[in-house]
């Protein structure tokens, strides 16, 4: 899958819904989201599953038992991840990229708590509404103006 992926690093995936969801999103309980983008941040910095690739090959891959938030979203028959972008670190950046995503895109969080029951940044969410018009570019940016070396890839493409 994809050899331009980092092993290990950040990553955000671009998720497009192209109607609204209500679904049972485990220990957060019933959440609703309207259409449109939406972006999780996440890393993967261990060995094999837990490795960047290993997280991205779990959200892209054929359904599995849903274990993070993330999963129960991604199961949704209407949830499409359209864009992985990703850079190689070998620290924790997902919060600071997440808090770039808020401030830059001025993307909002549908959901308190969503992916980031283990953050110690107080970030609201792991998880952003970006609008109804495809963000992939403007994360990619983003990604630069942190000084990470991302790329951009597409699913299905």
């Amino acid at each position: 899958m994809w050899p331009e992926l980092p092993e290990r690093g950040v990553y955000t995936l671009v998720i497009c819904l192209e109607k609204g969801l209500a679904f049972d999103a485990g220990s957060l309980g019933r959440v609703v989201l309207r259409p449109g983008f939406y972006l999780y941040t996440g890393s993967g910095l261990g060995p094999g599953p837990l490795s960047l690739r290993g997280r991205v090959r779990r959200h892209l891959g054929a359904r599995k038992k849903p274990f993070w938030h993330i999963d129960y979203l991604l199961e949704q028959s209407g949830a499409r991840v359209v864009a992985v972008v990703a850079s190689p670190s070998l620290i924790k950046e997902e919060c600071r990229v997440n808090q770039a995503l808020i401030e830059g895109l001025e993307a909002e969080v549908p959901v308190r708590g969503f992916g980031s029951s283990d953050c110690r940044s107080g970030c609201p969410a792991h998880l952003l509404y970006a609008g109804r018009e495809d963000p992939s570019e403007a994360v990619l940016a983003t990604y630069r103006r942190l000084g990470l070396r991302p790329v951009l890839l597409r699913p299905g493409r």
